[in-house]
């Protein structure tokens, strides 16, 4: 649509996009020109003219709707067409239009389908079998079925016109011609077997209640087998005959059938009738039918004369004809039956009546197994349990297992016929208002009688007359005519011509199903009977139909042919409510059904219903059924005609569709499901014809019809001028799609350049997470001629494109020489040269191309390169391996390609492209004299491949051998690719030259190639003689390993069919421009902010807490670490940093001096106040070295990890203070100092330095581990730790005061134990509550150090710890170790995978290990380790602790002796804590103390 807006007027143009013949408002008659000139002609609508020919006048389609009609081909036209060949044949006369009201088109036909057979013959049966209660279930939940599906379907049938075909063209129309045609022939077969049990029905009431004489196979004297045998053959033989005369009577004309269906109705509700009249006089006069029972088992009538063992005539006792069945002889001394003579004989009436209560006794179910005697229950019986029962013929017996599922089965036929009133939509006045009233009223009106009935029958009738199904004790009569006024024989003639009605009914509808399916086309095999007679009567059909009927027929039981129509109709009615439930879903915009009162929920539940009733019917039937309608459906996805009817799967196909789509954006896909989704780029003649066709000849051999195929190309121009040329292109790309066999999708876009229009299809190729994630361009051809420069500048940009979109790059050379998908090789090998892995995509592409059958008798070779320090005979061992654990079958050889001495032919050619490139920067060239040059210089590269060349490496179609483009220099770029890809050996070609089939590169990012080749600028060297230059040594290595790989491959790869080889990634830096992110200071310069904030703000407000000491605590703090940073850079820097006599400087050597100052920071707090600033000094100038001697040793001999610095800072920060304070002891101050108290002020700057340590220790624990994940883990696991020991803090302050208040003490230090407790694991993987316990530890540890050990120390070790950096610190820092080791023992290669060796680099393998090689191949960098286990590195953990441990306390001791030299002035005991010493104090400093001091003395004077 095209709109254009004007004022507040909105035009519409209709454009051609949509298929006129679909419409169906378009009038199909064509008309000529001059026709529509005059139709036209001098009207005032000229403006439309040019869209008369698609688009009719409004005022056409009124008229034409007006008087639309629809009279579908039916049996009415038939019988129509049969009168007019009896006569003359008249002029046409016009159609009639359709008169039928909703009483006779509707309601009365569906009345006439829905009472059936199975009410006359197995209702009571069943009520007697299954007990009211379970009766009343079945019938509700089939009515229930019934009654829900023709909601959907009178939803479906107002929703337009529904012609003759009823369901069919329901379910086709709105589900599609696949499930249209599955579920058509599946009402068809159901339609088929009705027919055939109501034959069986009609042969049942003949030979046993009308006239049982006619039998063929005689029953009488005939027991068990035998006679069940004998009466299914009789079945057989009348139903054949049956189903012929019927078959004969369809043929002969349909009219005779329409003629008599009036009388088949008349007879079906007089039967009905008859039976509530029954009813009724059951109430007022109960019928005499008795039944004579033996104990209480029931007799057959045909066993006795009268209902006695003997009876008296003339005084004399005489015995009767059941003393005679069940004794040997006569007289009444006879031996007879135990239970004859244990059991007295009984009768009881047969019809008690619906006001005898017998209700009660019939309420639940009796199930029986074959074979079993129908007893009454309640009456007293003798029988051994044990004896065998004897004179069973006698006994009115169960002839079938019975259970719920099976009369289910046997019963839902009779609620079916509901579809009657929507196959006679052509014929009713309104059909959208009298279907669904019809059918609805239909089946309100069938299921009242069935549920009545059914309460009724076990109201009025014995249960023993109900199980009773053929009436042999009744005296053969039908059981339900027993109970019909005014004579059973209504029932038996009534039902007789019943079910000959239903069967000729469905003998004529289901040929006429069977002719729409046929005709519709959709199943090609059956248009052949979608042809008939003249007139179009389903001959052939007929003939089909009366076939499969003769099968249920053959089956011959009424029960066991129900249940197989059961199947086939609930798996109609179950789709009728799919399309109704999907059309109301979809909310597709033609569903606008009249009938408003349907429910997408009602719908489902219908569905499940049938759904659930299929399988409780009977499942193996289920199966059988759905299988049919599967292979139908299957048959015609794939071989029948394309129907396009506007269906609603096409809808649930977009819904699905977006819902997938929806849900592949939620994540990238599992290494297990990456398969290579491909985009194909190929390039259009001026004819929009495909230049490299053997594209998607390889593309097809690659995906085997899996996965998503693009296949793209861009038209050069503008949309609008040249949509006609894509619309071509396309066209094209679809053909040679489908010649190839290709599956996947084309998309042609226009761009003013094809550089463009290539990138755009990169970009925006696929749809949401169905996106491609490999690319396939051809090699460029004559890429060295002028002409196709600027193509080869287009490939080398689409390879960098797809390296920074991060796709796979396939790039097939010599495409033309590939083999197409109808060639076959017979022999012959794919070459795998497997240089640098590529994440398995060169092991991929061989094993997807051996699938096809092109490829498939190919042998897989893979070649690895072994340089000098190899070992090639463990390098093929360990390659073996992996293909073993990849299931690849493949040869493997190792070749070493030695360095040696670089060729002179490659120092030269370097040399030459270096110098030329130097010399257009400096000589400013212009675009086209550069290119010359560029011309000039691949020229003279090109000859002098040719030169150093032997002849007999060169093939008929040999390229050049290693490239190097040199093109502007911004965009100058390396690429190595195959030396010899010549012509394939044709597999039908033996004569064909032997060589590579051809050479297909992959692309992998490369480190190696990021650099590119060194690009030289102009400035001081402008004069210098270019000639006499030395070419860049990188770029002479890269030009001698292509040359010498590239003669490998020949030499090793001459005879192969295709060799595969991953090529090195373009050089990302394309102008070599640094990425600031690349830079250190991008990097840590942000933890090292932290950490300086930490350094002086967090310990010099921490240290300022004593009152009289604020500018000691702060200013000593600040002025010892500036010192002990920059002393710290040139100790480390000697130990670890300094490289051919110099120390290198970087924001890394920074941060770790930071960390030595910090250690003498924690120091310092063991002697707070009571050290002067030289002694400090001094005590850093010596605890530096000592520091970095012990960091120096352990680390480099030891090996430890200890990323949070727990051994290496905490520890040893902890006992070198303990130190230094042990021999600094003052005795005096043991007691406490007067001045040794904080203030309310210096309390919060207290808290102020804690605060500013507790948000940013995750950055110090943080700050020397690996980048990324273990860099994550360190923040995570730093902060919960410091959140646990906070928490905990808190509230064992509070607990362990007594007052229960909060102490600033605790809050200030015992918060931050966290921290330090998690540091030494705190880069591995533990898990969050692993860190939170830590956490917890170390507070409780931290607090119960203040409180008591710290006092204990003091008193009995002459250690003054004056901050209890030994709680904070010390404690910590051990608790710490022992989780860093414990952590150690339990790192395993199955929780932390490869990387592991990334995290405790000594555990990983040493130097020529070749799982160090399997594992640089997963992690490209990995350096060797010392192959440590978990218990050594373990073990070299704990002799770190007590090195550090030992070299501190040692150092410290030494450093207190040199403090306590005279020379450093230390304070006196008084001086101590106290600013006045060192500091010009304001003169109120110390005014808290004093008016402390005055209230004090006040209070001892009061």
């Amino acid at each position: 649509m095209r709109h254009w807006l004007r004022s507040r007027t909105c035009f519409c143009v209709s454009g051609d996009g949509h298929p006129k013949e679909s419409s169906p408002f378009i009038n199909s008659s064509a008309a000529t020109d001059a026709e529509k000139s005059q139709q036209y002609d001098g009207k005032n609508m000229a403006l439309f003219e040019e869209e008369m020919d698609t688009s009719p006048m409004v005022s056409s389609l009124l008229s034409s709707l007006a008087n639309y009609s629809n009279l579908p081909t039916g049996s009415k036209e038939h019988e129509e067409a049969e009168n007019n060949e009896e006569g003359a044949r008249p002029s046409k006369k016009p159609v009639k239009a359709p008169q039928l009201g909703t009483l006779m088109g509707v309601y009365l036909p569906c009345i006439q389908n829905i009472f059936g057979v199975i009410l006359f013959l197995r209702m009571t049966w069943m009520v007697g079998i299954g007990g009211v209660f379970g009766s009343f279930i079945i019938v509700f939940m089939c009515c229930s079925t019934t009654m829900l599906t023709a909601i959907s379907m009178s939803a479906i049938a107002t929703n337009g016109v529904v012609p003759a075909g009823g369901s069919y063209y329901m379910i086709s129309r709105s589900l599609g011609p696949e499930f249209g045609g599955a579920v058509g022939i599946c009402f068809y077969l159901g339609t088929t077997f009705a027919g055939a049990m109501y034959i069986l029905g009609c042969i049942e009431i003949l030979l046993i209640y009308i006239i049982p004489q006619a039998a063929i196979f005689k029953i009488e004297g005939l027991e068990g087998p035998e006679a069940e045998a004998a009466l299914l053959n009789n079945m057989r033989v009348y139903g054949t005959l049956v189903l012929s005369l019927m078959a004969l009577v369809v043929f002969v004309g349909v009219k005779y059938v329409n003629k008599l269906a009036l009388v088949f109705l008349a007879c079906v509700i007089l039967s009905i009738l008859a039976v509530y009249a029954g009813v009724i006089k059951t109430a007022l006069d109960p019928p005499v039918f008795p039944v004579c029972l033996l104990g209480n088992r029931t007799l057959l009538s045909k066993a006795y004369d009268v209902c006695a063992k003997v009876i008296e005539i003339d005084n004399e006792t005489v015995t009767t004809k059941l003393w005679s069945s069940f004794c040997d002889s006569d007289s009444l001394n006879a031996t007879c039956d135990d239970y004859f003579a244990n059991n007295n004989v009984s009768e009881i009436q047969g019809i008690p009546g619906v006001t005898s209560g017998i209700l009660a006794k019939n309420l639940f179910g009796n199930y029986l197994e074959k074979g079993v005697i129908v007893e009454k229950r309640g009456l007293p019986s003798d029988a051994d349990p044990d004896s065998p029962t004897t004179s069973s013929n006698r006994y009115v017996l169960a002839d079938i297992t019975s259970f719920f599922t099976l009369l289910v089965g046997i019963y839902f036929p009779s609620v079916t016929g509901i579809m009657a009133g929507s196959n006679r939509s052509g014929d009713l006045r309104d059909a959208q208002k009298s279907i669904p009233i019809g059918t609805i009223a239909a089946i309100t009106t069938t299921s009242t009688v069935y549920m009545s009935c059914v309460v009724l029958f076990g109201a009025c009738i014995e249960g023993v007359v109900l199980r009773d199904k053929f009436g042999e004790g009744v005296n053969g009569n039908l059981v339900i005519g027993t109970l019909a006024w005014p004579s059973p024989w209504v029932i038996v003639i009534g039902s007789f011509f019943s079910t000959c009605g239903a069967g000729l009914q469905s003998l004529t509808g289901a040929p006429r199903l069977l002719q729409a399916i046929s005709r519709d086309g959709i199943i090609p095999f059956l248009r052949v009977f979608g042809h008939g007679k003249a007139n179009g009567e389903p001959t052939w059909a007929l003939l089909l139909t009366a076939s499969i009927c003769e099968i249920g027929i053959i089956i011959a039981s009424l029960d066991a042919v129900a249940p197989i129509l059961s199947m086939f109709f609930l798996m109609c009615y179950m789709f009728v409510n799919l399309a109704c439930a999907l059309q109301t879903l979809l909310r597709t915009p033609n569903w606008r059904p009249r009938f408003k009162f349907y429910h997408w929920a009602l719908s489902f539940l219908g569905m499940s219903l049938c759904l659930s009733l299929m399988f409780i019917c009977s499942w193996y039937y289920a199966i059988v059924a759905m299988g049919i309608a599967t292979c139908i459906y299957k048959y015609i996805e794939f071989c029948g005609a394309e129907k396009e009817w506007g269906d609603g799967i096409r809808g649930i196909s977009l819904s699905a569709a977006r819902f997938a789509l929806m849900r592949l954006e939620e994540g990238p896909p599992h290494t297990k499901n990456w398969r290579p989704q491909i985009l194909v780029l190929v390039s259009v003649d001026a004819e929009q014809n495909v230049e490299q066709p053997r594209l998607i000849s390889l593309t097809n051999q690659l995906k085997a019809g899996k996965g998503l195929t693009i296949v793209g190309t861009s038209v050069q121009g503008t949309f609008l001028d040249n949509y006609t040329e894509a619309q071509r292109a396309d066209q094209s790309l679809r053909k040679l799609m489908e010649t190839e066999k290709v599956k996947g999708f084309s998309q042609v876009v226009i761009s003013s350049n094809l550089r463009d229009g290539t990138s755009h299809l990169i970009q925006v190729g696929g749809l949401g997470g169905l996106k491609h994630n490999t690319v396939m361009v051809s090699w460029p051809r004559n890429w060295k001629q002028p002409e196709y420069h600027q193509q080869f500048r287009n490939f080398i940009e689409t390879v960098r494109e797809t390296t920074v979109a991060s796709l796979a790059l396939l790039v097939p050379k010599n495409i033309a020489a590939y083999p197409s998908n109808g060639e076959r090789f017979t022999e012959g090998h794919i070459d795998v040269w497997w240089i640098v892995h590529d994440g398995g995509m060169l092991m991929l592409l061989p094993f997807l191309l051996r699938q096809h059958k092109v490829w498939r008798k190919c042998k897989m070779r893979i070649f690895t390169v072994a340089q000098m320090d190899d070992n090639s005979i463990q390098m093929k061992k360990d390659l073996i391996i992996f293909l073993y654990h990849l299931r690849i079958d493949a040869e493997v050889e190792v070749v070493e390609m030695h360095d040696g001495d670089i060729s002179a032919y490659t120092y030269e050619k370097t040399l030459v492209m270096e110098q030329r490139s130097q010399i257009l920067k400096q000589m400013h060239l212009t675009k086209n004299e550069m290119e010359r040059e560029i011309q000039s210089i691949t020229d003279s590269s090109r000859g002098s491949i040719r030169r150093k060349n032997p002849p007999g490496m060169r093939s008929q179609h040999s390229a050049e051998e290693g490239a190097s483009l040199a093109e502007k220099p911004e965009d100058e770029v390396q690429l190595i690719h195959n030396k010899n890809a010549s012509t394939p050996t044709s597999p039908t070609s033996p004569t064909s030259p032997a060589g590579p089939a051809g050479a297909a590169a992959t692309w992998t990012d490369n480190k190696g190639a990021d650099k590119g080749p060194a690009l030289l600028s102009p400035g001081p060297e402008a004069g210098k003689d270019f000639f006499n230059m030395k070419p860049n040594q990188t770029d002479v290595r890269r030009m001698h390993t292509a040359m010498r790989l590239n003669e490998v491959i020949t030499k090793k790869s001459k005879e192969a069919k295709l060799v595969l080889l991953n090529m090195p990634g373009p050089p990302k830096n394309r102008n070599n421009k640094t990425n600031p992110m690349d830079n250190a200071v991008y990097r840590d310069y942000p933890i090292f902010a932290d950490i300086q904030v930490m350094i002086f703000l967090g310990f010099g407000c921490l240290l300022a807490f004593f009152r009289l000491y604020g500018f000691g605590g702060m200013v000593f703090n600040f002025l010892t670490a500036t010192f002990a940073i920059q002393w710290a850079i040139l100790v480390q820097g000697y130990f670890q940093f300094s490289h051919e006599g110099k120390i290198h400087l970087g924001v890394i050597n920074l941060i770790n001096a930071e960390f030595a100052c910090a250690v003498v920071l924690i120091s310092f707090g063991a002697v707070l106040g009571k050290t002067s600033p030289l002694q400090l000094l001094v005590m850093a100038l010596l605890e530096v070295p000592v520091f970095a001697v012990t960091e120096w040793v352990v680390l480099k001999y030891l090996k430890i990890n200890d990323a949070g610095g727990s051994i290496l800072i905490h520890l040893f920060a902890c006992y070198f203070g303990l130190g230094v304070t042990f021999v600094l002891y003052r005795p005096r101050l043991n007691e406490g100092h007067a001045k040794e108290s904080t203030s309310y002020q210096s309390d919060i700057l207290a808290v102020m330095g804690t605060l500013f340590l507790w948000v940013f220790w995750p950055s110090f624990n943080s700050a020397l581990t690996l980048k990324g994940d273990d860099q994550h883990r360190a923040i995570l696991h730093t902060f919960i730790g410091l959140s646990a020991s906070t928490l905990t803090a808190f509230a064992l302050s509070a607990m362990l005061n007594k007052n229960g208040k909060l102490t600033m003490a605790d809050v200030q230090n015992v918060t931050l134990a966290g921290g330090v407790t998690v540091g030494a694991s705190v880069d591995m993987m533990i898990s969050p509550a692993v860190s939170y316990a830590l956490g917890m530890m170390g507070c409780t540890a931290c607090m119960l150090g203040y409180k008591y050990l710290s006092p204990f120390l003091a008193r009995r070790f002459r250690i003054q710890d004056q901050c209890g950096i030994h709680n904070l610190h010390g404690l910590t820092g051990l608790i710490s170790c022992a989780a860093g080791i414990c952590a150690i023992l339990l790192a395993s290669e199955e929780v932390y995978g490869p990387s592991l060796y990334e995290i405790f680099t000594h555990r990983a393998p040493v130097e020529g290990d070749p799982k160090l090689q399997q594992l640089q191949m997963l992690i490209p960098g990995l350096q060797p380790g010392l192959g440590r286990s978990a218990k050594e590195q373990a073990l070299f953990q704990v002799a770190a602790v007590f090195s550090t441990i030992g070299a501190s306390a040692l150092g410290g001791v030494l450093t207190g002796f040199v403090l306590k030299l005279p020379c450093f002035a230390s304070p006196s005991d008084d001086l101590c804590f106290d600013d006045q010493l060192f500091f010009d104090v304001p003169p109120d400093y110390d005014s808290p103390l004093k008016l402390n001091d005055t209230s004090t003395t006040e209070d001892s004077a009061a």
